[in-house]
């Protein structure tokens, strides 16, 4: 089997994700990534926490030392830099930010809703408006 690529398991097995965001400001803050690895540490202690400047309306990085089955990404995009996600007087979410899996639209992510499994393909997590 010369010449044939297994990079994508392979990736996999290294605890790697390609991720792609969307709906992304461009131009605007930071988006910031948290990934993790079960419900315990949900919310709480991310296996790997990231930030990145926003660039376009589509954004694809790749996420490594996952070394889970699962995973579950809360994003969101910090347009005013001050590090935390903003919300109104009712606790929603002022600035866009997103979950990977099925979250709930009127309800905080949980690791159940969120909770995808690293099997090589491409996570996508779609920003809210």
């Amino acid at each position: 089997s010369a010449g044939v690529s297994v990079a994508t398991p392979a990736r996999a097995a290294e605890g790697c994700t390609e991720v792609e965001v969307q709906n992304v400001r461009p131009g605007q803050g930071r988006l910031m990534v948290a990934a993790y690895g079960d419900a315990t540490t949900f919310n709480k202690t991310p296996l790997v926490a990231m930030q990145m400047p926003a660039g376009g309306e589509t954004m694809s990085f790749t996420l490594c030392n996952l070394g889970k089955a699962s995973v579950a990404l809360t994003l969101y995009q910090d347009l005013n830099g001050n590090g935390k996600l903003d919300a109104n007087v009712f606790g929603i979410p002022s600035e866009p930010w997103g979950a990977s899996g099925k979250p709930a639209a009127m309800a905080a992510p949980t690791w159940d809703t969120t909770a995808v499994p690293l099997y090589g393909t491409t996570i996508v997590v779609k920003l809210s408006k």
